[in-house]
């Protein structure tokens, strides 16, 4: 039996938790030049022919190798190049360590779960699934503390929410937010609920201000449905007042005279976003914003003393708003 496992099945939508499960296999070879001497990565689909050759080569000034294949579940799933493979990775020597990684779950009935269960110490087997609602959470807080700054509970909850399970996303989101803060004191919620956006529907509130803007009631409900169904409807709503603060206060700067990039600085708001809102904020007046924005706090009132449902307050802000010329 092999003293450490020769064959690494790491499958699974994280890729951002295989890179780094990968790093630190690739670490345990030495220096960084002597790693990358022997280290090879195959392309999904790389015949056996290269695979059997970069893992039976010796290591050079190492302990081990590490080659790194892509899909092979897929690429061997037919009977007869299947057999072959399987042979291979019983030949698969100490000296390797050669890491399958397969984007999607393997189940156990699966030929090459099989095949790692019957190898025994040989093979190694995890699965990397995206972090999701509280685990996504956990995951900011501690990932906020290794980049030198500090996440509230509060704040990663409303950003695990918003992100889904796009942990590369949160990530980006979390960098900002951190530099935000300057890295000196702790990001709050009110920051996540300024500054962040729903990972994969960044156009969401934009598509549903565009359409209050151009008295489409029809378009704006149609904007509106989806983020009901998919949010947390507190903190969906939170983030509507945020982001029609957001048009306020860009809205303010550019009657004084002041650009993007004021708006991006004063606001502390990442460029992209700033010159979005300032192209939005430019189709309403200060007076119809201001409007909007003490409408939204007055529903915020009436939702947090229990008189109205998120749900209903905002579909009725929505259908008030819609009726009337921005």
């Amino acid at each position: 039996m092999a003293t450490k496992p020769c064959v690494y099945v790491f499958m699974g939508e994280d890729d951002t938790a295989i890179r780094e499960e990968v790093a630190k296999l690739a670490r345990k070879l030495g220096d960084p030049a002597t790693a990358e001497m022997n280290t090879t990565r195959l392309e999904p689909g790389a015949n056996l022919d290269a695979l059997r050759r970069a893992a039976l080569a010796a290591p050079f000034l190492a302990e081990r190798r590490l080659v790194i294949a892509q899909q092979t579940a897929k690429t061997y799933n037919a009977t007869e190049p299947r057999g072959r493979f399987l042979e291979f990775l019983n030949e698969v020597p100490d000296s390797t360590a050669l890491v399958l990684i397969e984007p999607a779950g393997l189940e156990d009935r699966h030929w090459l779960m099989k095949w790692a269960d019957a190898a025994e110490g040989r093979a190694f087997v995890r699965g990397f699934n995206l972090p999701e609602g509280a685990q996504l959470a956990s995951w900011l807080i501690q990932r906020a503390k290794e980049l030198g700054g500090e996440l509230q509970p509060q704040a990663a909850a409303a950003l695990a929410q918003l992100q889904a399970t796009d942990k590369a996303s949160a990530e980006q989101e979390l960098h900002k937010l951190l530099a935000y803060a300057n890295y000196g004191r702790p990001v709050t919620i009110a920051d996540v609920q300024l500054l962040s956006l729903p990972s994969g529907e960044h156009g969401d509130f934009f598509a549903l201000a565009d359409a209050l803007s151009a008295s489409n009631g029809t378009r704006a409900m149609q904007a509106l449905l989806p983020l009901l169904e998919e949010r947390d409807l507190i903190l969906l709503y939170f983030s509507m007042v945020g982001h029609f603060r957001a048009l306020l206060q860009s809205r303010d700067l550019l009657d004084a005279g002041q650009g993007e990039a004021d708006i991006a600085k004063q606001l502390g708001m990442h460029p992209y976003r700033a010159k979005k809102m300032a192209a939005q904020a430019r189709l309403f007046s200060l007076q119809s914003l201001e409007r909007i924005y003490a409408r939204l706090l007055e529903y915020d009132e009436q939702i947090k003393t229990g008189e109205i449902e998120p749900r209903l307050a905002m579909q009725t802000f929505v259908a008030e708003l819609s009726l009337q010329a921005a």
